[in-house]
């Protein structure tokens, strides 16, 4: 017996346990580097195209567990496709959201999925999603994750010049937080953690500019408890944003300035600072960094 052959009672069944992720996705974009006939094959081969809205020579990249290396600003990661001919060769095999696989099936299980199957309330997933491109990865390549979501970790960098497509990634985020943790929120989850470091001896100021991460992420909060950390040293400034459901949907926000020691020597690279060294660890509750001497 086919699996299309079994009764619709015990396929839905097993849509839902094919539909449950991993602990862990990690979600952001690549750039390329190599010879230019390989570039060139990596992007436009075997009737590949480059994802709109990454930059050039940029891949997107949704791997099934975490991956630190994929969120970091001092040593980002970068694919060599003279030595890596497959996408699927770095960084461990690139993962897609199972139930997006499933809809692609056929037009059969679409249909079924679309009309008699719910995701159950038993969200397990981490997400890890690199700041800013992996919120467009995210938005255009597997929005379908919010099913699972337990959590979000947003980790990257705010550049001290604004770039054409800063606007829509700053979308991109409001949408992830309404939809997570706005008013009657579509995919509630269970805690929400932003480290967006911004470079620069004179970034302080654009941590509370109106377009800044930090101010996108409390408009679009409706109702939480927000705990906010400002580090800031005399090479950039990076804030930690919080923000966990409030029963009662209130706003509760407490907020405490610690120094960032990095960039001399024995000290930490630059932007180390916001890849937590706890992740893909996480607490429920707020948990402070750990005091800088």
């Amino acid at each position: 017996m086919s699996f299309l052959e079994l009764p619709l009672e015990l396929r839905l069944i097993i849509y839902e346990y094919a539909a449950v992720e991993g602990a862990a996705v990690t979600i952001g974009a690549c750039e390329l580097t190599g010879t230019g006939p390989d570039l060139v094959h990596r992007q436009y081969g075997d009737k590949r195209a480059p994802l709109p809205g990454l930059p050039p020579l940029h891949e997107p990249v949704i791997l099934e567990g975490y991956s630190s290396r994929l969120l970091s600003i001092s040593d980002p990661a970068r694919i060599d496709v003279s030595s890596a001919p497959r996408p699927q060769d770095y960084l461990g095999e690139t993962h897609h959201s199972t139930l997006s696989s499933l809809f692609l099936l056929n037009h059969q299980v679409h249909a079924e999925l679309s009309t008699h199957f719910r995701v159950k309330n038993n969200r397990k997933t981490s997400l890890f999603i690199q700041f800013p491109l992996g919120l467009h990865v995210f938005k255009t390549k597997c929005p379908d994750f919010f099913r699972q979501a337990r959590s979000i970790h947003i980790a990257g960098s705010y550049p001290k010049s604004v770039t054409a497509e800063q606007p829509l990634h700053l979308e991109q985020l409001a949408h992830l937080v309404s939809a997570t943790l706005g008013k009657a929120p579509r995919y509630p989850i269970e805690k929400l953690e932003a480290r967006i470091y911004f470079p620069g001896n004179d970034s302080y100021p654009r941590v509370w500019d109106d377009s800044s991460p930090a101010s996108v992420i409390l408009r679009n909060v409706c109702g939480g408890f927000i705990d906010m950390e400002v580090a800031r040293g005399r090479h950039g400034t990076g804030i930690y944003v919080s923000v966990r459901p409030h029963p009662e949907h209130k706003r509760v926000i407490s907020t405490v300035w610690r120094r960032l020691v990095e960039g001399d020597s024995g000290q930490p690279d630059c932007g180390d600072w916001a890849v937590d060294k706890q992740w893909p660890e996480w607490n429920t509750e707020f948990t402070p960094s750990s005091p800088l001497p």
